[in-house]
Parts: structure tokens; C-alpha cells; sequence
């Protein structure tokens, strides 16, 4: 569904512009909002943008999760109770919480990327940190035949 990875700048509303082959996805779906939330990802934080289709996928296979497993109420906790629903206004743009944006220390240069359903933005600068730990641990030559591709 999404693909690639792109550079953007939030403007000082707080607003920044979805990447065009990410709307091109959104509008085939007749998406108009997204869902956007807490992530952490490895130590660090970023925020994740689901279209409305996958947050009713996600939320639906959270229902069939025991609801009083710990692990679910964490999850429940940090990124159902951090979602906010955002709309996408007419020149592509969404408006970034100040929470969320604190949440994931969002400044002026940030890289959106990529997750099949969803994507995710990041801090350009701690993307870039996370992107050379993954190069690190993908040079594993089992890294491959562990993830059975």
C-alpha cells in the first residue's frame, strides 16, 4: 500500500504536507483523515499514521485480544489513548498535535516513512540514527533466514 520514505518540514502551526504518493494512496481510498499516535520503535519515539481503514483493522483484531492481558492495556494505554483523528485539509496537509509532537520530538525537519498499511513520521535526525542501527543488525547473515524471506 505505502512505500518509500520522504523528507518534509512542519511549519510553525504545527502543520506539515503528506507526501503526494502517500495522498495518491489516501485518495484512491477516498481517505480524508488520518489516525495518529504514539510509537516506540527500538528506544526511540516516533508518531504512526494510520488511514481510517487500518485503524478499524488494528482496533478489530485488538478486540479479539484478551482485554485484561497486561500487555493489551499497555498497548490500549500508550496508542489507542494517544490517537488523535486528524483531518487532511485541501492542500494535503495535517496538523501535528503539540502533544504528539512533543511525544516524538518532532522539530522542523522530519522524514516520513513507509509501513505497508500505515506509515510513520520520525525526526529526520533520529530516523537517520535508527535507520544506521537497522543497517547493523540486517548485516546479520541469518538476519534473512530468521525472518524466513
Amino acid at each position: 500500500m505505502f512505500n518509500g520514505r520522504f523528507d518534509h518540514s512542519i511549519d510553525e502551526k504545527g502543520r506539515v504536507s503528506i507526501p503526494a504518493r502517500f495522498r495518491e494512496v489516501l485518495q484512491r481510498e477516498n481517505h480524508d483523515r488520518l489516525y495518529i499516535t504514539n510509537f516506540p520503535f527500538d528506544g526511540e519515539r516516533c508518531l504512526a499514521l494510520y488511514p481510517p481503514s487500518q485503524w478499524e483493522t488494528l482496533n478489530a483484531h485488538l478486540r479479539t485480544k484478551p482485554r485484561f492481558d497486561p500487555r493489551v492495556q499497555v498497548f490500549e494505554t500508550l496508542i489507542i489513548g494517544g490517537a488523535h483523528e486528524v483531518p487532511v485539509d485541501r492542500q494535503g496537509r495535517i496538523l501535528i498535535p503539540p502533544k504528539l509532537r512533543e511525544y516524538a520530538s518532532l522539530d522542523r525537519e522530519v522524514t516520513f516513512s513507509a509501513r505497508q498499511d500505515h506509515f510513520q513520521l520520525w525526526d529526520k535526525q533520529t530516523l537517520e540514527k535508527v535507520l544506521k542501527a537497522t543497517e547493523e543488525k540486517i548485516m546479520d547473515p541469518e538476519f534473512f533466514a530468521k525472518l524466513g524471506l
